[in-house]
């Protein structure tokens, strides 16, 4: 029996409050497109409220498509990247 992959969509977890300190900016993407992750591996940094945010991954799985580049400017639960997980 072969395993069945599918896509979830990763969004920027709820670690600052956008209403109150604005939105971040994602100044750098430590894994790429077709990069295998692993769960809790950092995946990209974020600047918000003046602090650097870690961004780990929540599962295993490929990184398919980046959803949010170098520089953009994200609140909390915007999406950030798609990942292939088998399941």
């Amino acid at each position: 029996m072969s395993k069945v992959s599918k896509s979830i969509v990763i969004t920027t977890p709820p670690l600052w409050d956008a209403r109150r300190f604005g939105k971040g900016v994602i100044v750098e993407w430590l894994k790429r497109e077709g990069m295998t992750v692993k769960k809790g591996d950092i995946v990209c940094i974020i600047m918000a409220a003046k602090v650097r945010i870690e961004v780990p991954s929540p599962v295993e799985g490929k990184i398919i498509k980046i959803l949010a580049g170098k520089g953009a400017h994200i609140s909390p639960g915007d999406p950030l990247f798609e990942v292939e997980v088998s399941g």
